[in-house]
C-alpha cells in the first residue's frame, strides 16, 4: 500500500474542492449501477461518502469484483481519459461501478474535466495522485492474493471496509459471504467457515446491520499472520 505520508496528503481533499466547485452533488442508493458498462459515460465521479465496487461481467455472465473503494476516490475516469488521449478501449471490456452502500458523489462533465486537465496543473497533479492510488490498490490486492492466506485476506477485508455506525464498527450487510467470496477468490463456504472461527474467538458477530467487529486489535493481529480453519 501507499505510505502514510501520501495517504495523509491525499486526504486533504484538494481534488474534492474542484469537484465541489465545478461538479454537481448526487446521492446514489446502494445496488444501483453508477457507470453501466453498456453505456457511454461522459462524467467523472468523486466519491465523497460510502463504498463502491469495481466490477466486470465475463463472457459467461459471471460478475467479478476487482476492487472496493471508500471515500475520497476518483472513479469513472478511464473512458474519459481514454478519449482525452485518443485511445480506444478494448471491445471486451465491461467494467461498472456499483455502490455497495448509500453513497454521495460529485460528478463533473467530461468537457469541464478535460479543460481543467489542459489548463490547471494542480488539478492534473491531484488526478494523477488518485489514479496512482487506485493502481497501487490493484497491485496490492494481486500481491495479497499470491502471498497471504485466505484467513489473512478475509480479516483485512473486514478491517478495510468496516464503517463506524454509532458505537459499533460494522461491515455493511451488503457485504454478504457470497460478495466477499467473489472478492477474495474463494468459495462462499470457505468464507462462512472463516467467519465461524472469528465468531468463536468473539472477534466478530452477525447483526441485522452486517458484520460487527467486536475486537479490532485481535482482528488486526490475525490479518498479519497466516492462519487456516
Amino acid at each position: 500500500m501507499l505510505n502514510n505520508e501520501i495517504l495523509e496528503h491525499m486526504n486533504k481533499n484538494e481534488l474534492k474542492e474542484y469537484f465541489v466547485q465545478y461538479g454537481r452533488k448526487i446521492k446514489i442508493e446502494k445496488e444501483l449501477d453508477l457507470c453501466s458498462p453498456r453505456l457511454s459515460d461522459s462524467y467523472v465521479y468523486y466519491l465523497d461518502k460510502g463504498i463502491v465496487s469495481l466490477t466486470a461481467v465475463t463472457d459467461e455472465g459471471e460478475e467479478k469484483v476487482f476492487l472496493y473503494f471508500k471515500e475520497n476516490r476518483l472513479l469513472g475516469f478511464a473512458p474519459v481519459l481514454a478519449r482525452f488521449f485518443g485511445l480506444s478501449r478494448h471491445k471486451g471490456e465491461a467494467f461498472g461501478i456499483d455502490p455497495k452502500t448509500d453513497c454521495i458523489f460529485y460528478k463533473m462533465e467530461e468537457k469541464i474535466f478535460n479543460q481543467l486537465l489542459r489548463e490547471n496543473r494542480e488539478f492534473m497533479i491531484r488526478v494523477m495522485e488518485n489514479i496512482t492510488f487506485n493502481y497501487a490498490d490493484l497491485v496490492n490486492k494481486h500481491y495479497e492474493m499470491q502471498g497471504n492466506s485466505a484467513g489473512q485476506r478475509f480479516c483485512k477485508c473486514l478491517l478495510e471496509f468496516s464503517i463506524q455506525e454509532g458505537d459499533m464498527q460494522c461491515v455493511p450487510k451488503s457485504f454478504t459471504y457470497v460478495e466477499i467470496a467473489k472478492y477474495l477468490g474463494v468459495h462462499p463456504v470457505t468464507v462462512s467457515k472463516m467467519a465461524a472461527v472469528l465468531r468463536e474467538k468473539h472477534i466478530i458477530q452477525k447483526t441485522v446491520r452486517g458484520i460487527e467487529i467486536l475486537n479490532i486489535k485481535e482482528l488486526t493481529q490475525m490479518a498479519e499472520i497466516p492462519w487456516s480453519f
